[in-house]
């Protein structure tokens, strides 16, 4: 499927027109942060037993 120029140009003005700065790459981060703390919270969970 391939995008129009006008979708592209949503896109970008989207991520621009954020209230967070870099957004479109803050959100990645964002993702990468709470799988980390979500295994680390498993990791605890399961060393109780």
């Amino acid at each position: 499927m391939v995008q129009s120029e006008a979708a592209i140009e949503a896109y970008n003005a989207y991520w621009a027109n954020s209230f967070i700065p870099g957004a479109d790459i803050m959100w990645m981060v964002l993702i990468l942060i709470l799988a980390i703390i979500a295994l680390w919270q498993a990791r605890r969970f399961v060393s109780q037993f």
